[in-house]
């Protein structure tokens, strides 16, 4: 078991002695919050956010029937409880935590393969300093097969960013699937399928010239350094 006190606490604020919640606390809250005040639990969100989506329904309707005299009450409720707007879109506590397992091996994935190519650079720049580059191929074709990793940490990155904020496009107001548009299904396939055969064809360039100057091999030079033509 390895542990790294306080790491995660610099991590998520910037702070040695700052309270991380964790799953159950941020359904049952009841900690502390950075400004003092008392995290409340997954269910008082809930309420709070209903009364928030409602009120913002009330005003709708008053404003388009004329009914000035009861904006003022409406938007009152309705700022009260705005901090919780998004949690009244939810049906149960498990749809306020993201994914915990996929996080979890994907960061992993994320952060060995950092340190891979850490370590990966450090060899290469040795063997280069010494001069004897080309003259260890094992490690000229292990960086070449560890080129694929970096596309893979990339990855492994995304998902921890997108699915880790999970459900909220926006914290706490919008959760994702309050966060549709009006676009048709075949307007995003259209624009998917695009930007895939784009991409697709920036790749096999990519890889056409990359394969065509393995092929063709280091420079050669003469005694005084000069490349050979």
């Amino acid at each position: 078991k390895i542990e790294l006190p306080k790491l995660l606490s610099i991590m998520g604020y910037r702070q040695l002695n700052a309270f991380v919640p964790g799953i159950k606390d941020i359904i049952e809250g009841g900690y502390t919050l950075q400004d003092g005040t008392t995290a409340l639990s997954f269910e008082e969100k809930k309420k709070r956010g209903e009364k928030a989506i409602e009120a913002l329904a009330s005003y709708q309707i008053a404003k388009d029937e004329g009914r000035d005299d009861e904006l003022a009450g409406f938007e009152s409720t309705l700022q009260e409880n705005f901090d919780y707007f998004g949690y009244g879109y939810l049906d149960s506590p498990e749809q306020s935590i993201p994914n915990v397992p996929l996080l979890f091996y994907t960061f992993r994935v994320m952060v060995a393969i950092g340190f891979y190519y850490i370590l990966l650079f450090g060899i290469v720049w040795y063997f280069d300093r010494k001069k004897t580059l080309f003259d260890n191929k094992w490690i000229l074709h292990v960086a070449l097969w560890s080129l694929p990793l970096a596309y893979l940490a990339g990855q492994a990155g995304w998902i921890v960013s997108e699915v880790g904020r999970q459900p909220w496009a926006i914290q706490d107001i919008l959760p994702v699937q309050a966060a549709i548009s009006s676009l048709e299904v075949s307007s995003v396939i259209t624009t998917f399928s695009l930007f895939l055969i784009m991409f697709t064809l920036l790749l096999i360039a990519e890889v056409r010239i990359m394969v065509k100057q393995i092929k063709k091999g280091p420079e050669e030079k003469d005694e005084d350094n000069k490349p050979v033509y």
